[in-house]
């Protein structure tokens, strides 16, 4: 059995979620959501992931990325490892994509940074 607290209403309900051989049993939501919710969880959690990326040349050293679109919670340690060796060039954009294609995902620029002068 699985417990968590579904996130997609103000409510915050405590879910159950437990399978058998043939089907995942939810409990404990109070609107339809929350058994969408447990069941996405149950099977393949994923979630929005923010990353600090290096900056070279900026007038600050990081800048917070995140992926365009919720990862599987098994790729997010993979992609930090990665982006601990990667670093991007100033000056960076709010929106830009920094990466494309980083193990199948996109990361996208949370704030900017401006070009540091000499």
């Amino acid at each position: 059995m699985k417990e968590m607290i579904c996130t997609q209403c103000e409510r915050g309900c405590l879910l159950r979620a437990d399978s058998d051989l043939y089907e995942i049993s939810v409990s404990g939501n109070e609107c339809p959501r929350g058994r969408e919710y447990a069941l996405g969880e149950y099977a393949s959690p994923v979630r929005t992931a923010v990353f600090n990326v290096r900056v070279r040349g900026g007038t600050a050293p990081v800048v917070a990325a995140r992926t365009a679109r919720p990862v599987a919670v098994n790729k997010i340690l993979p992609l930090s490892r990665l982006l601990a060796k990667l670093e991007v060039a100033a000056p960076v954009r709010e929106g830009q994509t920094l990466f494309a294609a980083l193990l199948g995902e996109s990361l996208t620029a949370v704030s900017s940074v401006g070009r540091k002068e000499i």
